[in-house]
């Protein structure tokens, strides 16, 4: 394996890292409503920018990694993570030429429908959130995106990661 793309790798993985982290970041209760999904946010862009190098697989295993940092069910966040990778996988070319705004909207629906998904296995298990105060984050992840994908655009041309 060349240098180049183990740099890549390592880079994209950091970067995984970083928003794992800012994910269980342990915050005040009147705040923990205002987390955007920023794991999520991170694999939309990775998957929409390099889906040959990131996709089924490493939403799968972000998605378990997600699962046992917030001590979920396992599985729970891997299966909603591993559709939108899909979709996203699908509609790529389409979505990397949108504009920003454009983009937002896009993500917004990929953000609910994610939440949808975490809803859905949270009520069978019986789990379900007991405010609307859960479906805050759609909205926050979405404001948040256009920041997120020119960080890491910029980030991924600096380096030179394709």
């Amino acid at each position: 394996m060349s240098k180049k793309i183990a740099r890549n790798r390592w880079f994209i993985v950091l970067t995984f890292l970083i928003a794992l982290m800012l994910d269980v970041l342990p915050l005040p209760g009147w705040v923990i409503w205002l987390r955007p999904q920023w794991t999520l946010l991170v694999l939309i862009y990775w998957v929409m920018a390099l889906p040959s190098a990131v996709g089924i697989i490493s939403a799968f295993s972000v998605g378990i990694l997600l699962d046992l940092l917030n001590n979920t069910l396992l599985g729970e966040h891997a299966f909603a993570m591993v559709i939108i990778a899909y979709v996203v996988i699908k509609l790529h070319k389409l979505i990397r030429v949108y504009p920003l705004l454009q983009q937002m909207l896009v993500v917004f629906v990929f953000v609910l429908l994610y939440q949808l998904i975490i809803f859905g296995i949270q009520g069978i298990i019986g789990q379900l959130p007991h405010t609307f105060l859960y479906w805050l984050t759609v909205f926050i992840s979405t404001i948040l995106w256009p920041w997120v994908f020119v960080l890491l655009r910029d980030c991924r041309r600096r380096f030179y990661i394709n």
